[in-house]
């Protein structure tokens, strides 16, 4: 019988209280899978709460994660703390002591993955994070070893579960503060929200999958982020009059010149595009490469048990690679240059406040025209004096000077808000 592998839950939040718990309840299946068996060894934790239902158990208990690590019986350290510190340095901590490790945490692989990777030891079982971008999703398994052939161009994502679910309410009617509230009342949503309303958290996993899907190194702080506090139910109302959705959409594209890297709300379109239709809290990527062209990858984004199947698949992995002698691989990572984002290229979605009669619409066509910006359509929108304007492709430094002409306009009495928005092919 194999010598069984000894592991170190670090965080008993709701995704390590289910890891836990499937640990227990499949240790069989998981025994088979991984060539023997795994045994919970300790529990880290600064909350004696958390750590109650695990008195009588047989497992250790600590408030301190380093002191869990530091066991002689641990060979697979399972990080699920979350943030950057304290998680940063116990992850550093488990790779250079040679634990095969697993994390779900997302702010830490996109600012010090390369570099955690880098200080993996051979034989170890390596270090695997798949939970930390999609939860459920494999995505991170297909970009790593079902693509190797393949040269991709762009990945474009619904990447947060929780701001795609209050999204969802604004259509519904709802504001933005009573969605949120739903959001953390279904589990989705953290007490403190703003590294999902924020963007934070879709840009720490668009670097996750640049890394992973492009082979560059980058950082949250060179991801062009915009979240969706500004957005309402007349926004909502006025994507679904043009026949989009809001979405918050992360996207990573080799472009000449460089990388276009951005987290940005968006009006995608119902039909006709892979994010048009995502509900709820489901995550959806959108994959595009030279040989196996479009490729989606949709599923469960956000829950403890999304995230903990996630977490249990990568405990395998690492376990049966130890017992192998070898580590999970990691794809290479090279600096990029990512574009300023005024020279990134985008088509708009204006919602206007105008007066006048009919001649307010070929006045601001011809404004814009005159910047070289093309106008695809205009119409009321859904409130009193709401003017819609879709506007054609073009850069954002030729877009800048026009929105300030259009300001200036005697017609215009605002712009009330402007978002980007994604095309189909051939649109």
């Amino acid at each position: 019988m194999a010598t069984p592998l000894g592991i170190a839950l670090l965080g008993m939040g709701t995704v390590g209280s289910a890891v836990a718990r499937e640990l227990k309840t499949h240790a069989d299946l998981l025994a088979e899978r991984s060539g023997g068996p795994l045994l919970l060894r300790c529990v880290a934790d600064r909350d004696p709460l958390r750590l109650r239902p695990l008195l009588l158990s047989g497992v250790a208990l600590a408030d301190d994660g380093a002191v869990a690590l530091a066991r002689r019986d641990v060979d697979i350290a399972v990080e699920l703390i979350g943030g950057l510190e304290p998680a940063g340095t116990l992850l550093h901590q488990a790779v250079q002591s040679g634990l095969g490790t697993v994390t779900a945490n997302k702010a830490v692989i996109a600012r010090a993955g390369p570099e955690l990777a880098a200080e993996v030891r051979p034989g170890s079982g390596g270090l695997a994070f798949e939970a930390a971008v999609g939860a459920a999703i494999p995505v991170l398994a297909m970009l790593r070893d079902s693509l190797r052939g393949d040269s991709i161009r762009s990945i474009t994502a619904v990447i947060n579960g929780t701001t795609n679910y209050v999204l969802g309410r604004l259509h519904g009617g709802e504001s933005l503060d009573v969605a949120v509230a739903e959001a953390q009342r279904q589990g989705y949503a953290e007490v403190d929200p703003s590294a999902d309303l924020d963007g934070l958290d879709a840009a720490a996993k668009l670097c996750i999958l640049a890394w992973f899907g492009l082979g560059v190194s980058v950082t949250p702080d060179q991801v062009d982020r915009r979240g969706i506090r500004d957005l309402g139910p007349v926004d909502a109302a006025a994507a679904a009059q043009l026949g989009f959705a809001l979405r918050l959409v992360a996207r990573a594209e080799l472009v000449p010149g460089g990388l276009d890297l951005s987290v940005q709300p968006a009006l995608v379109p119902l039909a006709g595009h892979p994010l048009g239709r995502v509900e709820g809290a489901d995550n959806v990527v959108v994959v595009e490469s030279d040989l196996a062209g479009e490729l989606v990858l949709r599923g469960r984004g956000a829950g403890a048990d999304a995230a903990a199947s996630a977490v249990l698949s990568d405990i395998v992995a690492v376990a049966r690679a130890r017992r192998e002698g070898r580590t999970v691989p990691l794809p290479p990572a090279v600096p990029a240059h990512v574009l300023d984002p005024r020279e990134a290229e985008t088509a708009s979605a204006l919602r206007l406040r105008v007066r006048g009669g009919t001649e307010v619409t070929g006045i601001v066509t011809q404004m814009f025209e005159e910047h070289g910006i093309p106008v695809e359509r205009t119409t009321p929108g859904p409130g009193d004096g709401d003017l819609l304007v879709l506007l054609g492709p073009a850069a954002r430094d030729t877009l800048a000077p026009a929105m300030e002409a259009l300001r200036a306009l005697p017609v215009v009495e605002a712009v009330e808000q402007t978002l980007d928005r994604l095309v189909t092919r051939g649109e």
